[in-house]
């Protein structure tokens, strides 16, 4: 599947509406790292992975598959 940068968006500006009224800046620094990099973890892991190659008897290769 391909990446859907929409939902990435979405997730962001829902991480930032929810720590907008957040006064302990440096708890929200903290929360704002952490549900950023589970959206982005969740993003990349959302793609599909096509790999072409040779193998070594010189034959294509082709697979498919999710990062995980």
């Amino acid at each position: 599947m391909a990446l859907v940068t929409a939902l990435l968006k979405k997730d962001i500006k829902e991480i930032l509406n929810d720590l907008k009224n957040d006064t302990d800046q440096e708890a929200a620094i903290e929360k704002y790292a952490d549900q950023l990099s589970k959206a982005i973890e969740t993003y990349v892991k959302s793609a599909t992975v096509i790999v072409t190659g040779t193998s070594i008897s010189g034959g294509a290769v082709t697979g498919t598959g999710q990062i995980q």
